[in-house]
């Protein structure tokens, strides 16, 4: 990024690693895209992704119950190792070990 915002303003780089470094040019077109964006409507309903308790059993029931629990308002205060584990079965399936340090 350092090394872009060098080329831009024609600033000689200071040190070898900005000089060995490579802009960012690639990942820009020449051109600007200003066709306008297509607004996407989400696929899937609030009460889908978010089953209620009853319909829920064993890690997840476990899970949510957690999630209830947690002080939102205040992102410092959710407990770091409960959220790891909610957030690891979500992505991995719930019946995968969470894993252990060695």
């Amino acid at each position: 990024m350092v090394r872009t915002i060098q080329e831009i303003l024609r600033i000689p780089p200071r040190t070898r690693a900005l000089a060995s470094a490579r802009a960012m040019t690639s990942v820009f077109t020449p051109d600007a895209d200003t066709s306008p964006y297509q607004c996407q409507t989400p696929k899937v309903e609030l009460d889908e992704m978010n089953p209620p308790l009853k319909a829920l059993a064993g890690r997840q029931l476990w899970a949510a119950r957690q999630s209830l629990a947690m002080n939102w308002t205040q992102p410092d205060d959710i407990p770091q190792d409960t959220l790891n584990r909610i957030l690891w079965w979500d992505a991995k399936g719930w019946n995968t070990p969470y894993p252990r340090l060695r």
